[in-house]
């Protein structure tokens, strides 16, 4: 019996996908649950197995291609995979039980009503290395950038899976320093240098141009004065301490964000194109770009708007660590409804951030830097020196104007200069 695996429907809008890595190749015998192939969707990696144990007939799809819903992954045969169990048996003298036996093997190789049970005898196992490992891609890629090989690595994790927890503590054990390495193979021309344009980065620049494609993008520059910001920064930390985390500016300034949001709801909306339907959504799902080696992730903090500062900078701080290491879920980078994408720990002055479609605004913070200012006091002008950011805010004309825009930031900006104000959110 022949099974055709085929791509499955993940949720969320994604409808396709790319191979990034086969871990089996046509002739392989596979197990239940074996990883197969390893798959870059809009949102997420997914790692597909093995739904059946069996023989790897043809593989359909190549490292590079691209899949959607419902095409042909791989075909097993099912059939060859029961006569290789049982001719292995028959070699073994385990077709059935005796008493004899010292261990019995309950997972199941087959996706039927029994699950086989294989007997084994009392001979040891082989302390060769096994052949094929499981792994998530993150871990993957961390080995190949330590030059380790993964089958010298015992895996606590369910199957024999090898954890991140694994790979570090082979690590310590080991001293071993980490290489970089280079992810693609390049084809090099003359003086130029061809790199496929693969997974990350294949789905960002789709994503980005699909973006520019449907929103009509404008973008208001200002700059804020962050002394308050900053003033109540120094006085959270040593109840960060406390909370065991750290205060940034992101959840101050997502805080601030939430009431703007709440007084020029269209910010925090959607258009529904085929409806021709403006979406307004009383919840506020803030997406946090995060900068990785893989490229760029946007996970999303959901309902933030009923979350303590200390609550914020703790999931911040999760969802980056998770980006980071590929563990993002597809229920961490959706459902946001605003997005915020901070450049300051690298430099800019200014920027044009792409809006997350389909978003409608999305506020880049810059660096903070000390600049002089004219301030009056008492009818009298003069000129100081303060901490001051730009901030630069991406807009979908289609849904928000430029006037509305600007008030908008405004009120931001004012709760990022009296965030005192915040105390009384729901009176003013």
């Amino acid at each position: 019996m022949v099974f055709d695996l085929r791509f499955a429907d993940i949720g969320e809008g994604v409808h396709e996908g790319e191979i990034l890595k086969w871990h089996v190749k046509e002739g392989d015998f596979v197990q239940l649950e074996q990883l197969l192939v390893e798959i870059q969707t809009e949102k997420v990696n997914a790692e597909i197995t093995a739904p059946v144990a069996g023989q790897i007939l043809k593989i359909h799809k190549q490292e590079g291609e691209i899949i959607t819903v419902g095409e042909i992954l791989v075909s097993i045969d099912t059939e060859m995979g029961k006569k290789r169990v049982e001719k292995a048996s028959e070699r073994k003298g385990e077709t059935k039980k005796t008493k004899d036996s010292e261990e019995i093997d309950d997972s199941p190789l087959f996706k039927a009503s029994k699950p086989m049970k294989v007997i084994r005898t009392g001979k040891k196992l082989s302390k060769s290395k096994p052949s094929k490992v499981l792994a998530a891609p993150a871990v993957r890629r961390l080995a190949r950038e330590a030059g380790v090989d993964l089958r010298d690595i015992p895996g606590t994790g369910p199957g024999g899976r090898i954890t991140r927890q694994d790979l570090d503590a082979y690590l310590n054990s080991q001293s071993k320093k980490r290489q970089p390495r280079v992810s693609a193979k390049a084809h090099v021309i003359g003086g130029e240098e061809r790199l496929p344009l693969r997974g990350i980065r294949r789905t960002i620049a789709n994503a980005m141009q699909r973006s520019k494609q449907t929103a009509a993008h404008f973008t208001l520059m200002d700059e804020v004065d962050v002394s308050a910001l900053d003033r109540l920064r120094n006085d959270l930390k040593p109840f960060a301490e406390k909370y065991g985390t750290k205060v940034t500016y992101l959840p101050l300034i997502i805080k601030c964000l939430i009431p703007a949001l709440k007084k020029y709801p269209y910010l925090n909306a959607t258009i529904d194109d085929e409806k021709n339907e403006i979406i307004v959504k009383h919840y506020y799902n803030i997406g946090i770009a995060v900068d990785t080696e893989q490229g760029l992730m946007v996970p999303v903090i959901k309902n933030a708007d009923q979350k303590t500062i200390w609550e914020l900078a703790t999931e911040i701080k999760e969802l980056a660590e998770k980006a980071r290491s590929g563990k993002l879920t597809l229920d961490d980078v959706t459902g946001g409804t605003f997005s915020l994408t901070s450049i300051g720990n690298i430099g800019g002055v200014m920027a044009t951030p792409v809006i997350r479609w389909p978003e409608v605004g999305i506020l880049g913070i810059m660096q903070k830097k000390l600049r002089p200012v004219v301030i009056e006091e008492n009818g009298k002008p003069e000129i100081v020196i303060r901490p001051m950011m730009f901030l630069s805010l991406s807009c979908d004309h289609r849904l928000v104007d430029g006037a509305y825009a600007a008030r908008f930031m405004k009120e931001v900006m004012r709760y990022i200069e009296n965030p005192a104000l915040l105390a009384f959110e729901d009176e003013i």
